[in-house]
């Protein structure tokens, strides 16, 4: 009986496909490995980002550094407003660079103090179940977000949830050398009230 011999075809590795799963494969591990070096408190994280526009804020948080910050409240009002008084003889500059001088020598606080300032505002907003208090966070670009993160945690835990805050990226500096800073009479409610303005532009 013959038999006839069997041909065997040659397989060949599709090229396309390879180079197409070789090219996901890629894409993958590098998604991957960027959230994996993410820190752990950023990856849930949404800090809102304001458009360029005037806003205002009873309390502002400057971030400087990892172990001071600067801060300004309503009593800072009342010191620039002295300064104005006492002052208004200098030149618009001369005037800025004094207030600003005051503000950096008085109000840069350590850690430590920046904790106490915020226990007071917090005692106020408990005692104060109707009012409304806003603090803007400012942070340097180079000082992760996640060092913010036990301020925000600290603002928002309130019985009556009357803190509000925002964060935007910013540094000392930025204020430093603004364009102006002065103090501005307004109407708030029934009572008049001089509070400070910061013209960055």
């Amino acid at each position: 009986m013959a038999f006839r011999k069997l041909k065997r075809h040659k397989e060949n590795v599709e090229l396309v496909s390879l180079i197409d799963m070789i090219f996901i494969l890629l894409v993958f591990f590098l998604v991957t490995s960027y959230v994996i070096r993410t820190p752990l408190e950023e990856r849930s994280l949404y800090i809102p980002t304001p458009e360029n526009t005037l806003g205002r804020t009873q309390i502002l948080i400057q971030i400087i550094d990892g172990e001071k910050a600067f801060w300004l409240d309503e009593t800072s009002s009342a010191v620039v407003s002295a300064i104005e008084e006492e002052f208004g003889f200098l030149s618009p500059e001369g005037l800025r660079t004094r207030i600003l001088n005051t503000l950096a020598q008085n109000n840069v606080y350590s850690f430590e103090q920046l904790q106490q300032a915020m226990q007071s505002l917090k005692s106020r907003a408990e005692r104060n179940p109707a009012a409304r208090f806003f603090v803007l966070i400012r942070c340097p670009d180079e000082v992760p977000y996640s060092s913010v993160l036990h301020l925000i945690t600290f603002l928002m835990d309130t019985p009556h949830r009357n803190i509000r805050y925002g964060c935007v990226a910013g540094r000392l500096n930025d204020i430093l050398e603004c364009r102006n800073i002065y103090t501005v009479t307004e109407d708030i409610g029934s009572r008049r009230m001089k509070n400070i303005r910061i013209d960055f532009q």
